[in-house]
């Protein structure tokens, strides 16, 4: 496989866009779509490139150039010198520029706030500040995202990026309904329960993948089984490493 045809798979998966929604926003056939994107077309015309760069919001040059990596980091000259990117950093102002104005003046609030010295809790306590998310929230009810104080005395909280808090039995009995949940991002292993967004919800389960087929299961008996479609959006946020003790909405 070329290294284009991997740099339009990792960018069709960055920006959560099928084969024929990019179709839709390049006014290209979703047949010759797909013979660029499986390769088989090896030259595709200058004019399908220019497209496909501007749906993904890239350059052609890098699309075409093999010497730059599909995780490319960006670098721009600014009035205080070079400005450098991380892939992290790129996949991030990627997500922010597809964001409607009003998501980027809450993401902008939210970084601002955790900008701000967390202080101590009860007096004594060093803490820190990060963001609690509601999960899974009621249908239809979009997800309230909160400021949460943690202690730092306690390790796994030094180590956690985010927490949840848990508003269903989906986790009995090792995490009762109400718990605050401390949660980091990276790998995830078979026997950890994660924090997925399936498609626009936001579920507290661990991913199975048997014959083929994922499903996403509770401990909890009283909640079934989730089948995942091929169709579906599924992406695990972090893994859920404890519970947390002692914090204070902040």
């Amino acid at each position: 496989m070329s290294l284009m045809v991997e740099k339009l798979a990792y960018l069709k998966k960055q920006c959560r866009l099928t084969t024929e929604q990019t179709a839709q926003l390049s006014n290209i056939p979703v047949g010759t779509l797909n013979k660029i994107f499986s390769g088989q077309t090896k030259h595709p015309a200058a004019e399908h490139m220019d497209r496909i760069s501007q749906v993904f919001r890239v350059s052609v040059h890098y699309l075409l150039d093999d010497e730059l990596p599909t995780e490319c980091c960006f670098n721009a000259y600014t009035e205080d010198g070079l400005f450098s990117l991380s892939a992290e950093e790129a996949r991030f102002v990627t997500q922010y520029r597809r964001l409607d104005t009003g998501a980027k003046h809450a993401l902008s609030a939210m970084a601002s706030l955790l900008r701000v010295p967390a202080g101590l809790l009860a007096g004594t306590v060093p803490v820190r500040r990060t963001f609690c998310y509601a999960s899974p929230a009621p249908e239809g009810v979009s997800r309230p995202v909160r400021t949460i104080l943690l202690p730092e005395t306690d390790p796994a909280v030094r180590q956690a990026d985010f927490t949840v808090l848990l508003r269903d039995g989906c986790m009995e009995p090792i995490y009762p309904s109400g718990s605050v949940l401390l949660c980091r991002r990276g790998p995830i292993g078979k026997e950890d329960y994660g924090l997925y967004q399936l498609n626009q919800e936001l579920l507290l389960r661990r991913s199975v993948r048997r014959r083929g087929v994922t499903r996403l299961v509770a401990p909890s008996l009283e909640y079934k089984d989730i089948i995942v479609a091929e169709t579906d959006f599924l992406e695990c946020l972090g893994v859920i490493t404890g519970l947390v003790c002692g914090y204070r909405w902040g």
